[in-house]
């Protein structure tokens, strides 16, 4: 299926270079790849076998995870995040000299993400809440970023503690800050509050607490496009919740097919989201679609977009002089790394995380490409915490472990030096 959907996209738009045609195949591969090695493992999941591989019997870390371990973690997320101020301000000025401000104009750099037009209304409302220290909603936004973004990390590492020992939790946490695109949460963007509600959405789906679940699944589609992917991973942990506990002859009375009934009718909590976004659109623009005709992009776009992208890429020539090499690394190079690490990831989920997690990774990748939107990969991985959870769970070497750090490291770096320097074109 997926060599006919890509020779049909070679058909509609032959690309202008070879290199592109090679690119793209070689991605198409290895997610064909990735999804031969998942579906095995997705049919049992369908049809109730258990997932042997998350038992954690005898593991000495598997004590419970308390508020004051939690609260430290929230504390230092607040205080390392701290050290993007006077780097933002180190940066600008080696740039700049003395015509790039004072140490708090510089740092407006971060209010100037948010667009009214374009964004999904509860980050907004929410951040508003931040307006009586402020008296300012720019700068309320940012609060709630901030804020939001280390809520976001203390529930990812609860969240793979769950399944994993604190040693791989930690390491989690030390992967997602690193990652080179997490450091623009910090700016006037709903993905530190989308991170946060998937996040708690995939927390209580794997505690099978669907009603809480899909509660949290509505209010990330009410933050973001990307939460209506969270309706696939519920409902397949759903039926084989279902399935499983007919197979075990699990005794049921009266009580418990009520409770199954409530939680089967609350994933319809997620189109209802999707319902309220048109309607506040609808109500705000004139026009119920806006806000996702926006996130679409291009539909229908399929491998083309990719071709499409690799082809732009290729037009910004190295040789051309300084800045277009700079444009082309910090625009073209960072998202292809990121869609290559996405697809890397995905192969090697299946048998290491839950079949949740695996699924709402493969729905992710299609998503990219189809709508066109793979110049916002690395913005869409940083918000899908599969990504970086299946990276933290495979690394079982500690000289790997430092390497990756160190290579994340430097990715960091460079990324927010070609972001401050205004190479990277922004975000969405």
């Amino acid at each position: 299926m997926l060599a006919l959907l890509y020779g049909l996209s070679l058909y509609a738009k032959m690309p202008r270079y070879w290199e592109s045609i090679a690119l793209s195949a070689l991605l198409t591969v290895f997610f064909g790849a990735a999804l031969v090695r998942f579906i095995p493992s997705l049919v049992s999941v369908l049809i109730g076998e258990p997932e042997e591989h998350l038992v954690r019997e005898g593991d000495r870390t598997f004590r419970r995870c308390g508020t004051r371990e939690l609260g430290k973690l929230f504390l230092l997320v607040l205080i390392v995040r701290l050290f993007e101020f006077p780097l933002t301000y180190i940066t600008r000025f080696a740039l700049s000299g003395y015509t790039t401000g004072t140490f708090f104009e510089v740092q407006r750099l971060w209010l100037d993400f948010y667009h009214v037009e374009t964004a999904f209304p509860l980050y907004d409302y929410i951040s508003r809440i931040f307006w009586i220290f402020t008296f300012n909603f720019n700068h309320a936004r940012f609060i709630a970023s901030y804020v939001f973004t280390a809520m976001a990390v203390v529930a990812l590492y609860y969240l793979v503690q769950l399944d994993f020992d604190r040693r791989i939790a930690r390491r989690s946490v030390r992967y997602f800050l690193l990652m080179p695109f997490s450091f623009v949460l910090m700016g006037t963007v709903s993905d530190g509050l989308f991170l946060l509600l998937s996040i708690l959405c995939l927390l209580f789906l794997r505690r099978k607490r669907f009603i809480l679940a899909n509660v949290f699944a509505m209010l990330a589609t009410l933050t973001h496009a990307l939460g209506v992917l969270l309706f696939f991973p519920i409902l397949v942990t759903f039926i084989n919740y279902l399935i499983g506990n007919i197979r075990s002859n699990r005794e049921m009375g009266k009580g418990y097919f009520m409770r199954q009934i409530a939680n089967g009718a609350s994933i319809l909590l997620i189109p209802i989201g999707v319902g309220l976004v048109m309607l506040y659109a609808k109500l705000r623009f004139g026009d119920g679609m806006s806000l996702y005709r926006y996130a679409i992009g291009m539909p229908g776009v399929g491998v083309e977009g990719l071709n499409r992208f690799a082809d732009a890429a290729l037009d910004q020539s190295l040789f051309v002089g300084n800045h277009a090499s700079a444009i082309l690394c910090g625009t073209y190079l960072p998202q292809l790394l990121y869609l290559v690490f996405a697809i890397l990831m995905l192969l090697l989920a299946n048998g290491t995380v839950s079949a949740a997690f695996v699924l709402l990774m493969a729905v992710t990748l299609p998503v990219i490409v189809a709508t066109g939107r793979v110049g916002d990969t690395a913005r869409i991985v940083t918000m899908t915490a599969p990504f970086v959870i299946t990276l933290a769970a495979r690394v079982k070497n500690r000289w790997i472990d430092t390497l990756i750090t160190v290579l994340l490291g430097a990715g960091w770096l460079a990324y927010f030096y070609a972001f401050i320097a205004g190479y990277t074109g922004g975000i969405g």
